[in-house]
């Protein structure tokens, strides 16, 4: 993916989980609420990029799969 890409998904994960912080009252008041909001992004800035890993491995093995393979022969030693 191009820089731009993810530099979107980046400040998307991040808008979402302070959005998603606002909307929950009490908790996320006050510095602690900060805190937490920032750690929520930074778990989920992992979790994305955890899941990106393991959907283009997954990716590699299905093409692997489908890819087609030389036939070998048999070498008789003498």
């Amino acid at each position: 993916m191009e820089r731009g890409t993810w530099t979107f998904i980046i400040v998307t994960l991040f808008l979402g989980s302070v959005t998603a912080a606002a909307a929950v009252p009490g908790i996320m008041e006050g510095f602690g609420g900060i805190v937490i909001a920032i750690f929520l992004v930074y778990c989920a800035i992992i979790v994305v990029a955890q899941l990106f890993s393991a959907l283009f491995a997954v990716q590699k093995i299905i093409e692997g799969y489908f890819e087609k393979r030389q036939v070998s022969r048999r070498v008789e030693l003498r």
